[in-house]
């Protein structure tokens, strides 16, 4: 048979920034996949597609998880203008070992039916779940002989300890009785980093595999765990990291920036893509967890249709929300075991599942699930999150650009679908029943203005702007100068665009700039739905930034969502579908998490506060109606159906959470003590 066992050893060596180099004893596996049928009858301790000791799976590589994996390579190939012919596959690899593998980098070395080698496939993997193939061929060979060498461009982003502006060098000798894979990084006309794989090939025989299994002990399991050794090392060592960028499948981490000075096109993307459902030993027990919590909702009921088509009904209707819920995919239970708190979100996005009452269900499960969490033992493991060592997120300049671009320069026509002509992106205020709207939006700007006590002789700094509906309104209906920051091209592009048209640009200016880099004093500073946007570590800089710039005497309000003191620090040491795939580096704040930064960084103190989250549902439920209602008209824009999903997600998310209060919307009125220019008594928007 052509399929082997190799024994040998694994090189790391990185000579720049910092030294550091190792090398561990390692067992890997040459498999023809021609021959996987014939291995699964012949060995004990060997499976395709089924559990066993060791494990191939067609899913764990590139393709269609349905597929054999060989046809998934052909097809591949095929799609470059290379045909095999007949000829055959052996992929170097490492195989799953008590359910669990995690590879690199995997080898197909592809022959054509006369023996010689057509092309390899180098599919690399990096530990958050992404995966691309290198096609290597003659085009991008640059040496030959005993090493066959390739060069090709990186395309995916692997370690946050190297930058992508790099060129993958590719080794290779055998395989064959002997074989070496190797793989360096050139840089700069440097090489400062060489891994290499080496082996001596043995027979694929039960033997053999038990003789690797003791003397090479979870094997699988060891390469996980001395990549995140090595990272720890490097970190001590201060290695700069990088920061990730997005991954699109197909194409590898997208890094492509628009060039200074050239026009911003929408983006029409399904925003940050998602990871492929892993099959996982604990799938099963996560289908039966998933299957107990829907079956004791805390609140109305659940019919949840299953895949075979059986129908579990639990919960009284009388009590809240009556919905039914279709299992259309195992997918589900599969992202339940290895996604976590993401699952649900992803699982969604994807159509594993789907429901006639989105927000609905997801107000049933939230109040299910703190219902769980209030009781032991799952309390004592919120517990232990809430107390767990964090590291906090970077927030530089660059980095705060990028993730608002991310979200609000998807393309004004988008957002065009479904906000109110005021181009208003923050809750609303609902005064009287019937009220549109644009008629709640300006309410809403109102009570900020009288709270502020705007006239002719104030100018206001806004920070984040938006797309100018509240410098507008402070301009046009109260006389105020408004200076606007927003760091996102498109809104800015707008909101000068409607400055313009009303006839306001003697008043109201628009920068694209971050707020801590923005000079002068102002008699007044709002911000409206900002402050989420910051992170935890940046709130004591935003407080000591409208400390800094607004004159003595000055006001501020501040309108923030935020969540309840108690599930703070919870909340922000996971991670959520919101941030992961909406809002990336957003982090809603609690209330007395802004008042201790501010109390910090500050001479700032709370003059008044309103809480208006109950508004929000109702914002949130007519921007999810139209969004929906404008569908079409969304895919006709480029999106994709799972840019829909998301986004309807997102909206039905919101909403419930501000239907059950676990999140509020604050309007903070501060200034400094001693200010005798504030009123003398209670006004009618002044008396909270």
């Amino acid at each position: 048979m052509r399929s082997g066992l190799y024994e040998g050893s694994l090189l790391h060596a990185r000579t720049a920034p910092a030294h550091n180099a190792f090398r561990y004893p390692v067992c890997f596996y040459g498999l023809d996949l021609d021959e996987l049928p014939e291995l699964d009858r012949r060995l004990t301790l060997f499976g395709y597609n089924r559990p066993a000791v060791l494990t191939f799976r067609d899913g764990d590589h590139l393709g269609d998880p349905q597929r054999p994996c060989k046809e998934n390579v052909v097809a591949f190939l095929a799609e470059r203008g290379i045909d095999l012919a007949g000829g055959r596959v052996l992929l170097i690899t490492n195989l799953r070992l008590l359910g669990y593998v995690f590879n690199p980098v995997s080898y197909f070395h592809c022959y054509a039916a006369d023996g010689s080698l057509a092309a390899i496939v180098a599919e690399v993997s990096n530990t958050f779940g992404e995966r691309h193939s290198y096609l290597l061929t003659a085009e991008n060979r640059v040496r030959d002989g005993a090493r066959q060498v390739y060069e090709h461009r990186k395309v995916m982003h692997v370690s946050p300890f190297f930058g992508m502006d790099q060129t993958y060098r590719f080794s290779f000798e055998g395989p064959g009785e002997r074989m070496h894979a190797g793989v360096g990084i050139a840089e700069g006309g440097e090489q400062p980093f060489w891994a290499e794989l080496t082996g001596v090939r043995h027979p694929l025989t039960d033997a053999r595999i038990a003789r690797a299994l003791v003397r090479y002990p979870l094997m699988s399991q060891q390469v996980s765990g001395l990549i995140h050794w090595q990272a720890v090392k490097l970190a001590m060592k201060k290695v700069p990291f990088h920061r990730k960028p997005r991954f699109s499948p197909g194409e590898g981490s997208v890094t492509t920036a628009v060039a200074e000075g050239e026009p911003r096109q929408p983006s029409r993307r399904a925003l940050r893509p998602l990871p492929d459902p892993r099959r996982s030993p604990l799938t099963p027990l996560a289908r039966r967890a998933a299957l107990w919590g829907l079956g004791s909702p805390a609140r109305g009921r659940i019919s949840v249709r299953l895949p075979d088509g059986t129908v579990r009904r639990a919960g009284d209707p009388s009590t809240g929300p009556d919905v039914e819920v279709t299992v259309g995919s195992k997918d589900l239970w599969r992202r339940l075991a290895t996604r976590g708190r993401l699952a649900i979100g992803e699982s969604y996005v994807a159509g594993d599942w789907w429901t006639d009452d989105l927000v609905g269900l997801l107000e049933i499960l939230a109040v299910t699930a703190e219902d769980v969490r209030s009781r032991p033992p799952a309390s004592l493991l919120m517990e232990a999150q809430r107390r767990r060592p964090r590291l906090p997120a970077r927030s530089d300049l660059p980095g705060a650009k990028r993730d608002i671009q991310y979200h609000y320069d998807l393309g004004n026509d988008l957002y065009a679908l479904f906000l109110d002509p005021s181009w208003t992106y923050s809750c609303a205020v609902f005064e009287h029943p019937g009220m549109s709207l644009e008629e709640a939006q300006a309410a809403k700007y109102r009570r900020i203005c009288d709270k502020l006590d705007l006239g002719p002789g104030s100018h206001v700094l806004e920070i984040g702007c938006g797309w100018g509906g509240f410098a507008l309104h402070a301009a046009s209906e109260y006389g105020a100068r408004v200076t606007g920051l927003t760091l996102s091209e498109e809104q800015a592009a707008l909101a000068r665009e409607r400055v313009a048209d009303a006839g306001l640009t003697d008043r109201v200016e628009i920068l694209l700039q971050d707020y801590r880099t923005m000079e002068g004093t102002f008699t007044h500073v709002a911000s409206i739905e900002m402050l989420e946007a910051i992170g935890h570590r940046e709130l004591p800089v935003y407080f000591a930034a409208v400390d800094r710039l607004l004159a003595p005497g000055g006001v501020a309000c501040i309108q923030t969502i935020a969540v309840p003191d108690q599930r703070y620090e919870r909340y922000r040491r996971g991670n959520d579908w919101i941030r992961q795939y909406v809002f990336p580096g957003a982090l809603i704040p609690s209330l007395d998490a802004i008042t201790s930064a501010m109390t910090r960084s500050s001479e700032l103190i709370v003059h008044g506060v309103e809480n208006i989250g109950y508004h929000y549902a109702r914002t949130l439920q007519i921007w999810r109606e139209d969004f929906l209602a404008n569908r079409e008209r969304v895919l006709a824009l480029g999106y994709d159906d799972r840019f829909v999903r998301t986004w309807e997600f997102y909206l039905a998310f919101c909403e419930a959470g501000f239907r059950t209060r676990a999140l509020h919307d604050y309007q903070l009125v501060l200034t400094r003590p001693f200010n005798d220019r504030l009123p003398a008594g209670p006004t009618p928007r002044m008396a909270f």
